[in-house]
Parts: C-alpha cells; sequence; structure tokens
C-alpha cells in the first residue's frame, strides 16, 4: 500500500535531485513505500494544453488534451485537433463569428452595389428626362421664331408605305 501525503516542510525527507530548492518546477509530494520507507517522488508541471492564439482572446480549446512540449510532439493528432474548420487553432466561438462575420461583408457588398446601381438609375433617367425638355424647348423655340407664335407640340405623323413613295417619284 502507498500513502500518499501532503508536502509540508518535513526534515525526514530531502529533494533527491539537484536542485534543493522548493521552486515551481521542482515539486514532490512524500510517499510511503511497501517497505514503510518515507521517500520522495517529483511531480511534473501540468500543461495548460492548446489555446487560441493571444490577439484572439488566449482561450483554451476545448476537446485537446493538455499535452507538453515533448509529450506533443510525439503524439498523433488525434488529441491535438478537433475535427472542424481551423480545429486546433480556433475555438467553435471564434469559427462561429468568423463564419458570421464574413455573411455581413458579403452582404454589406450587395447591399452598397445595389445601392450604386439605383442611384446611377436615378441619376441617367434624370438625365434623359432633361435632354428631352431641352429637346421640346428647342423644337418650341425654333415654330415661335417661324410662325411667330407657340405651336402645340404636334404628335409623330404615321410613316407611309415605301411602295407609294416609290410611285411619286416616277
Amino acid at each position: 500500500l502507498y500513502f500518499i501525503a501532503q508536502m509540508t516542510s518535513c526534515p525526514r525527507v530531502s529533494f533527491r535531485r539537484r536542485c534543493h530548492y522548493a521552486t515551481r518546477s521542482n515539486r514532490i509530494r512524500m510517499v510511503r513505500t511497501p517497505g514503510n520507507k518515507l521517500t520522495v517522488q517529483r511531480n511534473r508541471k501540468r500543461s495548460q494544453g492548446i489555446h487560441t492564439p493571444w490577439v484572439l482572446g488566449h482561450k483554451r480549446i476545448g476537446g485537446t488534451k493538455a499535452l507538453n512540449h515533448t509529450d506533443s510532439r510525439t503524439s498523433n493528432s488525434n488529441g491535438k485537433t478537433v475535427s472542424r474548420a481551423y480545429g486546433g487553432v480556433l475555438s467553435h466561438e471564434q469559427v462561429k463569428d468568423r463564419i458570421l462575420r464574413a455573411f455581413l461583408v458579403e452582404e454589406q457588398r450587395l447591399v452598397k452595389r445595389v445601392a450604386t446601381a439605383e442611384r446611377k438609375y436615378r441619376k441617367d433617367k434624370q438625365r434623359a428626362a432633361l435632354k428631352n425638355k431641352k429637346k421640346t424647348d428647342k423644337k418650341s423655340a425654333i415654330a415661335k421664331r417661324v410662325t411667330g407664335k407657340s405651336a402645340p407640340a404636334k404628335k409623330a405623323a404615321p410613316a407611309k408605305p415605301a411602295a407609294a413613295k416609290k410611285v411619286a417619284k416616277k
């Protein structure tokens, strides 16, 4: 039977490695062996695991194992990634935000394009109306000069058949 006790300042055990100070990287726990001897076992530093980048909040990525550098290098990708887009890099919330932002940006571009097309259509329509007005004003001014009074706007006369024109020429 092993007996694990909390590490307290106990003069009965000493550090077994070269560092004899209670630093963060030199934590130990006392263990009673089956031969009733009190010894120490070294605790490894716990890894924080895979996080998102610092600029994106440095949050822990769910579904990944908390491996230290050497274990991370030797282990397979199953514990280091998640099966989705940006699996072992971004959290699910950040991926969701990116997708949403992409849709909103595209929607904004479409709205802008429609607005510019609408503006161009209105402008062209206004220009055409102004051009027609100038044309009719010019015609009425010429007619006024010729007759001396304002002439009513004439409608276009129906076109004569082509055969009648040829006969008239002969």
